[in-house]
């Protein structure tokens, strides 16, 4: 490893002793093999920490344990503190690469001399089932590389996790948000992007994304008070606040948000045929969402599926 690696991959780790081996090997395995992995254990209860020991004999991966529970965004914080690479990028501890990921998206950025490349995340279970790529509910994955503005990225809520830049993140003095639990990250790739960073996405699915009952989504993306939080902290942000187009697509997203949220009940409701339940949730945009997202879902299936057979086949 040179002193100065291509890339710091930052891994934040909180009882993720059942994945973070994955996820550890997925790195080692990259066909960019200029790297540094930093781990931050978040004072996991579990053997999260010697699990990560056992691959300490490779000197490109470094832990960092925290004496006490900071939460997802503050020990992303101390891996950035700690990161030395030219970029940044984020991999959760119940997630994987695939082996070409981080050598596609280092020459992808530097051929268009974007500060900020991402490619698409491939939804996946601990039971291999798929479930599309998580992009946006609003609109469909790109075909070819694209070019996402601000407006765009907070109007659709894309998902993706970029290869980043590490010098304009000191540059603006950029950190995530501390204190936020669900959408942290989202926070800290718009003040990224706020700051004069343009997001591109390769049509390939190299991030894979797992699913699980424990996962942050899973524990609180459907609690309310959770997303009120994450869209309050991004209406407060230095560019948003003072820029009515850029607030209304806050609030677009805000209320597409709450809508699925409460169409997901619906539809698990209608699956578990608890009928009660199905019909306090029942509207009838819920009614037109549902008919709407049939073929969506249909699609999506079969996307995947494609998909893992040749990640780079695009949609």
């Amino acid at each position: 490893m040179s002193a100065t690696p291509k890339v710091s991959v930052i891994t934040p780790a909180y009882k993720a002793a059942r994945y973070i081996g994955q996820a550890i090997e997925s790195v080692q395995a990259q066909t960019l093999t200029d790297w540094e992995m930093i781990i931050v254990d978040d004072a996991s209860p579990d053997e999260t920490t010697q699990v990560v020991q056992r691959y300490l004999d490779d000197p490109r991966i470094k832990l960092i344990r925290s004496e006490r529970n900071r939460g997802e965004c503050g020990a992303r914080n101390l891996a950035l503190e700690a990161a030395q690479g030219e970029w940044i990028a984020p991999l959760d501890a119940d997630d994987w690469f695939a082996p070409e990921r981080l050598e596609h998206l280092w020459r992808f950025a530097h051929e268009k001399g974007t500060l900020m490349a991402a490619d698409l995340m491939l939804q996946i279970d601990d039971e291999g089932t798929m479930y599309g790529a998580a992009f946006s509910d609003l609109w469909k994955p790109p075909t070819q590389p694209t070019r996402y503005s601000v407006r765009d990225y907070l109007y659709a809520h894309i998902a993706v996790q970029p290869l980043i830049m590490h010098q304009h993140i000191v540059d603006h003095g950029l950190k995530y948000p501390e204190g936020v639990v669900l959408g942290g990250d989202h926070i800290f790739r718009t003040q990224l992007q706020l700051k004069g960073a343009e997001l591109w996405v390769l049509p390939e699915t190299t991030y894979f994304y797992r699913i699980h009952p424990s996962s942050a989504i899973s524990t609180h993306g459907n609690r309310i008070e959770k997303v009120n939080a994450l869209y309050e902290r991004l209406l407060q942000l230095e560019g948003i606040r003072d820029n009515p187009e850029l607030i209304r697509c806050v609030q677009a997203d805000k209320r597409r948000r709450l809508l699925t949220d409460r169409y997901r009940r619906f539809a698990l409701a209608v699956k578990r045929r608890q009928w009660r339940t199905a019909w306090q949730n029942f509207s009838f945009e819920i009614a037109a969402m549902f008919m709407k997202r049939m073929p969506g879902a249909i699609y999506r299936r079969l996307w995947a599926r494609e998909q893992l057979k040749n990640p780079r086949a695009g949609v």
